[in-house]
C-alpha cells in the first residue's frame, strides 16, 4: 500500500510537466467527452466489514482518442484481497473497451461501449475466472449552465471460463446528475441498479458520490464514495477511492 501511495504522489508532482494546456476544460467526466487521458485510481472497498473482508486495489487507466467520435481504453487492475483465512496480492482481470459518442451539440447525447473482462487475474479471489462481455448504451441530456443528466444500461454476460466457477449473466441500470462549473471543478452523483439474472429476484441498489476539480490546466484529482443501500443482493458495503488524471495527452 505505501509503494501504491507514492506511485500517486510522484504521478501527481510530475503532471505540471507533462500535460498540455486547454482552451477549452473536458475533465473526461461528461460521459460524451472523448479526450485522452491516463489516470492513477486507488481505491478500498469494504466486502463484509464484520467479517473483516475487504479488497484494496490500484487501477491503472489510459484512453485513447481514435477519431472524434471514437476511442480505446484498457484498464489494469493490482488488488490486494484480505480476510481472516487467507490474504492475497496479484493481477486482477483487465478491461479493455471501445467506445463510440454523439456529443450533445444542442439537447440530447448518445454512446455506446464494448468492454470485454480479460480473466487475467493471478487467484481466483482477484477475479471471476471468466472472459466477460460487456455491452452498454447511455442517452445524455444536456442543460444550460454546466447540468447534465443520462441514463444508461450495460449488461455482463461470461463467453467462456472456468467451469467450477459461477456463470455471470447480469444488467446494471445507471442513471447520474451532474454538474461541471467554469471554475474548474464538478460534482457527480451515480444511482447503480444492478439485476442478477443467473440468480432470479437478487438486486442491489448503490448509490455513489464523486467531487473533482482540475489541479492545473492538464491533471485533475477526484474522490467518490458508494455503498450498498438497498435489495436482496451484496456484493459491498461501502467503497471509497481517489484519483489523478492526466489530460489531453
Amino acid at each position: 500500500m505505501r509503494k501504491w501511495t507514492m506511485l500517486c504522489v510522484a504521478l501527481l508532482a510530475f503532471a505540471p510537466l507533462q500535460a498540455q494546456i486547454q482552451r477549452t476544460y473536458h475533465y473526461g467526466v461528461v460521459p460524451t467527452e472523448n479526450i485522452t487521458t491516463f489516470e492513477v485510481n486507488p481505491s478500498i472497498t469494504a466486502v463484509d466489514d464484520s467479517a473483516g473482508i475487504s479488497s484494496t486495489q490500484l487501477t491503472l487507466k489510459t484512453y485513447h482518442v481514435i477519431n472524434e467520435r471514437f476511442n480505446w481504453g484498457v484498464e489494469v487492475p493490482l488488488v490486494r484481497y484480505e480476510s481472516p483465512d487467507k490474504s492475497v496480492n496479484g493481477l486482477g482481470d483487465i478491461l479493455a473497451n471501445i467506445t463510440w459518442t454523439l456529443p450533445a451539440e444542442n439537447l440530447f447525447g448518445f454512446g455506446a461501449k464494448m468492454e470485454f473482462f480479460l480473466p487475467t487475474a493471478t487467484d481466483k479471489r482477484l477475479g471471476s475466472g471468466q472472459l466477460q462481455a460487456s455491452p452498454s448504451a447511455f442517452v445524455l441530456l444536456a442543460f444550460p449552465g454546466g447540468f447534465y443528466g443520462a441514463v444508461g444500461y450495460k449488461h455482463y454476460v461470461s463467453v467462456v471460463g472456468d467451469h467450477a466457477r459461477a456463470d455471470i449473466n447480469m444488467g446494471r441500470w445507471r442513471a447520474n446528475i451532474g454538474y461541471t462549473s467554469p471554475n474548474q471543478w464538478w460534482v457527480l452523483t451515480n444511482l447503480y441498479y444492478y439485476v442478477d439474472y443467473e440468480n432470479s429476484g437478487m438486486a442491489e441498489f448503490i448509490p455513489e458520490l464523486e467531487v473533482g476539480t482540475l489541479v492545473n490546466d492538464g491533471t485533475a484529482f477526484y474522490a467518490n464514495a458508494s455503498t450498498h443501500a438497498a435489495g436482496n443482493w451484496k456484493t459491498k458495503d461501502w467503497s471509497f477511492g481517489v484519483g489523478f488524471k492526466l489530460l489531453y495527452l
